[in-house]
């Protein structure tokens, strides 16, 4: 499935790329999230996702093609018990009048019990997500 947006924040574009690229404030922007380990290149996150069961998942996150201060693309896979999700985004960030804009993607890639959510359930809910997290940024 995929989903993508466009935002803009008032904010330059280095700043923005740090938060987005940042575990504390990732962290904080999505909601899901209880905890993010990092060892190496690669973050552990922990999430309880919004969907009915009240189960945690367990993501591996690795960022990729990182050009700072204007794009980068992360792999995110994580499973729990009977599925598992993957996804791989990706941003551009430019300057915009004294701010930001971003425009990103993501491919979302649900199996087992993540499986039985439709795309019509599942694609809504995660650009929900998404957007409330990058409010929240």
């Amino acid at each position: 499935m995929h989903i993508n947006g466009v935002r803009r924040f008032d904010a330059p574009p280095a700043v923005v790329f740090h938060a987005l690229t940042d575990p504390e404030a990732m962290a904080e922007a999505f909601s899901a999230i209880e905890r993010i380990d990092v060892e190496g290149g690669e973050w552990t996150v922990i999430a309880r996702p919004p969907f009915p069961g009240g189960f945690r998942l367990r993501f591996s996150v690795r960022f990729d093609d990182l050009r700072e201060p204007e794009h980068a693309r992360l792999f995110a896979w994580g499973k729990s018990i009977g599925g598992r999700i993957s996804v791989a985004s990706a941003f551009d960030l430019e300057p915009d009048e004294g701010g930001t804009l971003m425009r990103w993607t993501a491919e979302v890639d649900a199996a087992g019990i993540f499986s039985g959510l439709s795309s019509q359930a599942l694609g809504p809910a995660a650009k929900r997500q998404a957007e409330r997290a990058l409010d929240r940024l």
